[in-house]
């Protein structure tokens, strides 16, 4: 089954994935980001439906979010200890957890 994974670069990239909802897991699907973009594992973020998919997730199958032919998901950017700018733009002094979306 294909399915379109969003990157968040400037060129608003699509990697397309054949995939087996049954038998992928989160954590199948973060591996083959990995292969495809080099994004590290642990500063993905998965997205299906508007709703971000903890780590806690990592295990579960696609078929558990209904993962459909040609379904959208997206991936986000987690960068840890924040933008390092200490900006405080969110209110936490600079010491955020940003997301890259």
């Amino acid at each position: 089954m294909k399915v379109n994974c969003h990157l968040p670069n400037n060129e608003n990239e699509t990697v397309e994935f054949d995939l087996n909802p049954e038998k992928t897991s989160i954590h199948d699907l973060k591996k083959l980001i990995f292969d495809k973009t080099g994004t590290p594992i642990h500063n993905q973020i998965i997205e299906m439906d508007k709703k971000k998919l903890t780590t806690k997730y990592d295990k579960k199958r696609l078929s558990n979010f209904k993962v459909s032919e040609n379904s959208d998901i997206r991936m986000m950017y987690d960068i840890e200890g924040g933008c390092g700018g200490g900006c405080d733009i969110c209110g936490l002094g600079g010491g955020c957890h940003c997301v890259v979306q």
